[in-house]
């Protein structure tokens, strides 16, 4: 698939992630000399439409819906055709190129006939395209462009004569712009503002997570005791479900009955007890923050364990899953990253690679940040000076996001 795509969260008033946008890109933009839109003639598959039928949704949101951009020619296209996501579940996100005139309006009201919704984004005029704001769900405002004055305008004419619609606005960049406009119209919110590392520690760590911390220190060294292991997992209800339910996975295979904590440790084994630890503490350490604070650590940690080979630097794939997994422990820890670091056992590699973007490591967080947030400009770049190909990228993060599912529903290998 000749596509880098990466679903971005919105969020609601209580955090609670409602729903994901695709965003994308097909090809390295870089090489293209034109970036015309791409031609459907009915039969071929919008790309999105093609990587959520062949993945799934659940891969991309755990069954959340999906705004999904599209054209005014792939709306012509037979969409209701080509997806095969049950339509509650996709958004098709449309454009200024969307006419208030035929055949337009009649192929949206084909397809809200069938279940599925519609957005506005990037419109200058909302009361230019009343006929087609009038079937629309949804309508997008950029937080970083409120401050002209033709968009307040047009968000307070949307409050006032279009309020069936749901409003949603992105690019937020702090916690406290999304406190404020939680108060002023918007449902739903989409930017940095879940995932700004503190600079000063400013909070204690509940003994609860202290005991996890302690669990991934124990495991990092090389010949840990199984005994010590167990006497952490045995003061904590959840990793002790956790285990068990590792136990008795069907990927394992085991036939053993389990008698005791200890057993279940030694069952698994050092390799297997360091895969359960770093997947089920990680999950834990973010209990009580975002969901979503929690998925990107993990998949980051997938992403970037998958990225060392395409990077030829294959040999440090264990390490960068660390790296990745850590990525946000300032944020779930509320410290800052160099007191979050100093409770861990980690390489001096691994640090500089947090705590100032240093070396390979580094280097590939920064790629996965900037993947994340849809510059694909700078990805394409980089993928241009390592002689890599889209494909190679979006096979990586396929995995990591379809990894992330099996770790959710307990069906990870």
């Amino acid at each position: 698939m000749d596509l880098l795509v990466v679903p971005v969260p919105f969020f609601d008033e209580n955090m609670a992630v409602k729903a994901y946008f695709f965003q994308y890109q097909e090809g390295n933009g870089l090489l293209r000399f034109n970036q015309a839109e791409r031609a459907f003639d009915g039969i071929m598959l919008s790309p999105l439409m093609a990587t959520l039928n062949a993945v799934g949704i659940d891969a991309f949101t755990l069954g959340l819906p999906i705004f999904v951009p599209i054209n005014k020619l792939t709306l012509l296209a037979n969409l209701s055709d080509q997806c095969k996501v049950a339509p509650e579940k996709v958004i098709f996100v449309m454009q200024e190129d969307v006419k208030p005139e035929e055949p337009y309006l009649s192929a949206i009201k084909n397809l809200k006939g069938l279940g599925f919704r519609f957005a506005l984004q990037n419109i200058q005029r909302v009361d230019h395209y009343a006929e087609v704001a009038r079937l629309c769900d949804f309508i997008f405002f950029n937080h970083q462009l409120m401050h002209k004055i033709e968009n307040q305008l047009m968000f307070a004419l949307v409050r006032r004569d279009f309020q069936h619609m749901t409003i949603a606005m992105t690019d937020i960049e702090t916690k406290e712009d999304y406190d404020k406009l939680k108060t002023q119209g918007p449902a739903m919110f989409e930017g940095r503002f879940y995932r700004i590392p503190l600079t000063k520690g400013t909070h204690k760590i509940s003994p609860l997570k202290f005991n996890l911390i302690k669990l991934l220190n124990t495991v990092r060294a090389d010949d840990f005791e199984f005994s010590e292991v167990a006497a952490i997992v045995q003061q904590d209800t959840a990793l002790t479900v956790s285990l068990m339910k590792m136990i008795n996975s069907p990927f394992l295979g085991l036939r053993q009955k389990v008698n005791s904590i200890n057993h279940a440790v030694t069952i698994l084994g050092q390799i297997e007890v360091k895969k359960w630890v770093t997947t089920a503490v990680s999950k834990l350490l973010g209990s009580d923050r975002p969901d979503e604070l929690t998925r990107l650590s993990l998949i980051r940690a997938r992403f970037a364990e998958n990225l060392a080979p395409k990077f030829k630097i294959e040999e440090k794939s264990e390490s960068l899953f660390l790296v990745g997994l850590f990525s946000v422990l300032d944020v779930i820890l509320e410290l800052s990253m160099e007191e979050a670091l100093g409770m861990l056992r980690v390489s001096d590699d691994i640090r500089d690679a947090l705590l100032y973007g240093k070396g390979d490591y580094g280097f590939i967080l920064n790629f996965i940040q900037k993947y994340e947030a849809a510059e694909f400009k700078s990805v394409s770049r980089a993928l241009i000076v390592h002689d890599l190909q889209p494909d190679d990228i979006y096979e990586a993060y396929i995995n990591a996001l379809v990894w992330y599912r099996g770790v959710i529903t307990g069906t990870a290998d």
